[in-house]
């Protein structure tokens, strides 16, 4: 599983604590989704989306991180 963060306002993915890609494949690589979670955390961002991606399409997930929590 490749987990990426995804900004709901913008449909960027996040590269770096303040870089933004426009295609997954440019997106920072995660060790996993907490990491993607605690990244959030650590840098303030709100409105974003973890998304779990695999091999098998099937077992793809998102999960929506709203602002509340993280300022």
């Amino acid at each position: 599983m490749r987990p990426y963060l995804k900004s709901t306002r913008t449909d960027k993915f996040v590269e770096g604590p303040e870089q933004w890609a426009e295609q997954p494949k440019k997106a920072r690589r995660f060790g996993g989704s907490t990491d993607a979670l605690f990244f959030c955390c650590r840098h303030h961002l709100a409105d974003m989306e973890i998304l779990g991606r695999f091999a098998d399409p099937r077992n793809n997930f998102t999960v929506p991180l709203r602002e509340h929590g993280f300022e």
